[in-house]
């Protein structure tokens, strides 16, 4: 564990759903907070998060960190779920009269088991259970965690004499509460928007009231904040468009970056990579939705034809959850078959990384997004290897990959593309061409992020410095 200054400074109440211990889908923001902790060693740091009674510590894909990290205090907050606490009365209620037709169903069964379907398939009785529902849980599932976590934050600021409030969102449910706890305290509150909550090309209707209502709260918390914070220039750029008569100077990036911290005593896989005719390509994460490794695996199929005649094989590790509109153990059994594909488990964020240093080449699959990038080529930059970025050139990726030559570049309809790339990439590990490390990912490193924040924290409540529109970008 770091050691502090003495010198403390700053007290920051960071408001963030998911810190440690977590799992799954929360590992994105608990790192982004870890991040941030560990590196603002100026700071006195309150870390306010949710009792999570289902993680296990020595289960966590982040085991190997254990809080407090750099000396911050963790406060944590139960959820108190009415909806869930209603419908438990309902069927208690349904058996003292004998009707028992529920028994074995979860909780919120009965209210979800149609919303998959069209709206219009449904019945008037289902839309309006459905809303019901949507509304206790607004803006997302983790909503039951506000009042308790407001409430828990609220005596922290009141006890701790916190300077500055700091929410971080997705889930939305953060940055409401910190929102509420900023209200009700008078403490100034720096809103940090990982992903976009208005036009996320990846959030499901909950209908017109809740998204309308979704899009005055995103309004709300812009307007009353001190400082938002986005995770790239594009989402930046968004919300300037969205927001013109909010001051540019309000509005600054932190990207994700990487935490050198994080990479000290890798010692890679040697069965991964070490072979000359084998190029070995590697994705850690949950696949989803659009996010298809299909034009990448539709290459490798074409690509291995012309790589049999030189005796070298293609291999994909794909580590973590995959869930798409087909199977594809099916569609792609004879890579699987061949060991040109090989799917592995999730795996604790240290494996991940071992196994990301040890291949020659690392993928990035981000299509149909225009805003978000990927925290993933953030670990890619530190580990200085041959990047495979999969995405449209118009989106947030793909400009900044062009802007900073971070890697190859494809579309995911160009399959001949990619096969390019891995046919030189085939070449240069044969050849023994070194390759040139990333001059400009310097720029990434959270050390210089966090620098670029405390400074805000600085000018919030000291007043003691100003940044220009140039430094609000990253």
């Amino acid at each position: 564990m770091d050691v502090k200054p003495d010198n403390q400074g700053l007290k920051v109440l960071f408001v963030a759903y998911h810190y440690l211990p977590t799992k799954g889908t929360g590992i994105p923001g608990s790192m982004r907070t870890i991040k941030f902790v560990r590196n603002l060693n100026s700071c006195d740091c309150h870390v306010l998060t949710v009792r999570k009674p289902d993680v296990v510590e020595s289960e966590s894909p982040l085991g190997h960190l254990t809080p407090p990290i750099n000396g911050e205090t963790v406060h944590r907050a139960g959820a108190l779920d009415l909806f869930a606490m209603l419908l438990r009365v309902r069927r208690r209620i349904k058996r003292l009269l004998g009707k028992t037709g529920d028994r074995g169903a979860h909780t919120t069964q009965v209210f979800k088991s149609q919303s998959s379907k069209p709206d219009q398939s449904k019945s008037a009785i289902q839309r309006f259970k459905d809303f019901i529902y949507n509304l206790f849980y607004f803006p997302d599932q983790e909503s039951p965690w506000i009042p308790l976590a407001v409430i828990k934050g609220w005596r922290v600021v009141r006890r701790e004499r916190i300077n500055v409030i700091f929410a971080t969102g997705s889930p939305w449910s953060g940055l409401l509460a910190g929102y509420f706890i900023s209200r009700l305290t008078g403490i100034p509150l720096v809103v940090d928007f990982r992903d976009p909550w208005v036009g996320n090309p990846f959030h499901h209707s909950k209908g017109r009231f809740l998204d309308r209502l979704a899009i005055r709260m995103e309004k709300r918390l812009v307007r009353h904040a001190t400082t938002v914070s986005l995770n790239t220039d594009a989402l930046r750029d968004e919300f300037l468009t969205r927001y013109p008569d909010v001051d540019e100077t309000k509005l600054i990036v932190l990207p994700n970056g990487y935490d050198r911290q994080e990479f000290d005593g890798l010692g890679g896989d040697s069965a991964i990579g070490s072979r000359l005719d084998e190029i070995t390509l590697c994705h850690a994460g949950f696949l989803y939705g659009v996010r298809d490794p299909g034009p990448l695996l539709d290459a490798i199929r074409q690509t291995q034809t012309d790589l049999d005649q030189q005796g070298v094989r293609v291999r994909f590790i794909q580590i973590g959850h995959v869930k798409l509109d087909y199977d594809i153990n099916q569609r792609y059994a004879d890579l699987i078959d061949s060991g040109g594909l090989e799917l592995l488990p999730q795996k604790s964020y240290r494996e991940c990384l071992e196994y990301l240093s040890s291949a020659d080449m690392l993928v990035n699959i981000q299509p149909g997004t225009q805003t978000q990038i990927p925290s993933k080529i953030y670990d890619y930059l530190a580990l200085n290897k041959p990047i495979l970025n999969i995405t449209p050139a118009d989106g947030a990726l793909a400009r900044m990959v062009s802007e900073y030559d971070f890697g190859a570049l494809c579309s995911p309809e160009d399959c001949s593309a990619i096969g390019s790339v891995l046919r030189k990439l085939a070449r240069d590990k044969r050849d023994g061409r070194p390759f040139e490390p990333y001059a400009n990912r310097n720029q990434f490193d959270i050390e210089r992020i966090s620098e670029k924040l405390n400074a805000r924290f600085q000018s919030i409540v000291f007043g003691t410095s100003s940044e220009s529109v140039e430094s609000a970008r990253s």
